[in-house]
């Protein structure tokens, strides 16, 4: 690479405190992520540890840990969404940075 696109990234990067943000955000994302899941797992296998013999009482305990397994996919399905949105949107402004550098070497010549 360029010595004049190496220095073009690092004064994107001084000039900017949201790439540290963005680090932040996906990180948090990442934790959400696995979060959930950890939620769906144990919420799975206390459903199935609980049996009472009573049919009924068994159903309800069992619905409310079927609600809590899918709120447990809905955190993860937003987690991932959030981690993936901020890892791609770091890699795309690199992109850009090195597209619009590549457009002004070609112009200049």
């Amino acid at each position: 690479m360029d010595e004049e696109f190496e220095k073009a990234v690092q004064e994107i990067k001084s000039k900017t405190g949201s790439n540290e943000r963005d680090r932040l955000y996906e990180l948090t994302g990442l934790f959400v992520l696995f979060g959930g899941a950890v939620l769906t797992l144990i919420s799975y296998f206390i459903a199935g540890s609980q049996n009472s013999g009573n049919a009924q009482v068994d159903n309800l305990e069992h619905n409310e840990h079927m609600i809590l397994a899918i709120l447990g996919v809905a955190i993860s399905l937003v987690g991932g969404f959030v981690y993936l949105r901020f890892s791609i949107g770091r890699y795309l402004r690199f992109w850009l940075l090195r597209q619009i550098h590549e457009n002004n070497k070609f112009y200049q010549k």
